[in-house]
């Protein structure tokens, strides 16, 4: 597989920081610049001043979550992908979609998900 383009910005938002530092550093050995970030407040703040190619947001963070952050993440990076990531199996790519996501991947998050992203999105 060949490597995802090293300008690729990437915003990572998860509360469970465990995870968020798990898919961060993953996404840096793929050569990406990745920006990660706790709860929601911290990325709405990120996504009003910096640009992303990716925006990586779980849904059910604390004072905000990354359904109520699709739209604007989607104002500020109208080219980004957006993808929100849960564990509720309520939420799918049916539900992401229709709020203005790209894609919807369930936790436990399987790294295969994350490398056909970055695969899918080079073609």
């Amino acid at each position: 597989m060949s490597l995802p383009d090293m300008s690729k910005k990437v915003l990572v938002a998860d509360d469970e920081e465990d995870i968020c530092l798990y898919l961060k550093k993953y996404l840096e050995r793929k050569k990406l610049k990745v920006t990660a970030v706790f709860d929601g407040q911290e990325a709405k703040k990120i996504i009003e001043v910096d640009s992303f190619d990716y925006v990586l947001l779980d849904c059910s963070m604390p004072n905000v979550t990354g359904l109520e952050l699709i739209e604007r993440a989607r104002q500020r990076n109208p080219g980004a992908k957006i993808i929100l990531i849960s564990a509720f199996p309520a939420v799918n790519d049916l539900v992401v979609q229709k709020l203005g996501g790209d894609m919807f991947i369930h936790k436990p998050i399987q790294l295969e998900e994350i490398d056909a992203l970055f695969t899918a999105s080079r073609s």
